[in-house]
């Protein structure tokens, strides 16, 4: 595969050049290298709205450069940058142009918040934060951008028997999103802010009478809000317990024997 090529796979878009390659020390980590590539749209891409899409009139020449942090290349960080005049739409006026490559307003690629939100979804923040090397509020702000511009997907297009449902925490467990897994595919197919009984409801209750019957099995932890709509939706479904749970319980419930057994030898002058 050529260099051109693989660049252009790693950022997740190919209507581009790449015209340059360099290797940086890392800002935060000066014994680390970081590379960027620098890149260019194709002509027919420059200058759309980044509301619209649409192509618009140059507005300037602005030599203002902008850099986003996409997938690691190997063990490295990899960013590109790009020069990104602006453009005037007839219906939204001046506006920095559009980058297909990333949302608005993201130092991020897109395939990079993606990837991210997809682990924490799999993964607490923390290890998904130090994973990437990435803030933990970072975490949250990619998981809220692709919930708010790919989410929510349409449930009814999807033929489910084996689904996870899941709730993790985001910007330091102040915040929570509800997420469901074909397990079949590995793909995340529904996420939404919150937690509880209403906010599963709503997956449900987007989905038909016989994709809720072919439902076959259901893994999540033992929270009973999941178990009251897994047995009001879906009647011929197995409620499963993840092993990370059953795991978790079980070390949790060695460990309080454990304590109870040293305190009980301590006190009858037994060695523990």
């Amino acid at each position: 595969m050529k260099f051109e090529t693989f660049i252009k796979t790693l950022i997740g878009y190919e209507r581009m050049d790449v015209l340059g390659f360099e290797i940086e020390e890392d800002s935060y980590h000066p014994e680390e290298k970081v590379f960027v590539a620098s890149i260019a749209l194709w002509e027919d891409e420059q200058y759309r709205c980044p509301k619209c899409g649409q192509k618009c009139g140059k507005y300037d020449r602005a030599n203002h450069t902008k850099r986003w942090r996409s997938l690691d290349l190997g063990k490295n960080k990899f960013f590109i940058e790009c020069r990104i005049p602006r453009c005037i739409c007839p219906e939204h006026g001046v506006s920095a142009m559009r980058v297909p490559w990333a949302l608005a307003g993201s130092n991020y690629t897109l395939a990079f918040e993606v990837r991210v939100a997809y682990a924490a979804a799999k993964m607490p923040t923390n290890l998904v934060s130090r994973e990437y090397r990435i803030k933990w509020a970072t975490v949250g702000n990619c998981v809220r951008r692709v919930q708010q511009n790919i989410y929510p997907m349409n449930p009814k297009t999807y033929k489910l028997k084996k689904i996870a449902i899941d709730e993790t925490s985001y910007q330091k467990g102040h915040k929570y999103i509800t997420t469901v897994q074909d397990l079949e595919t590995g793909e995340i197919i529904w996420a939404f802010d919150g937690y509880g009984d209403e906010v599963l409801k709503l997956f449900f209750e987007n989905l038909t009478e016989k994709q809720c019957a072919e439902i076959e099995f259901v893994v999540a932890d033992g929270a009973r809000w999941i178990t009251r709509q897994v047995e009001k939706f879906c009647p011929n479904a197995k409620r499963c317990v993840d092993p990370f749970h059953v795991v978790g319980w079980a070390t949790e419930a060695l460990d309080t024997a454990r304590k109870r057994l040293s305190d009980d030898a301590k006190k009858n002058d037994l060695p523990s």
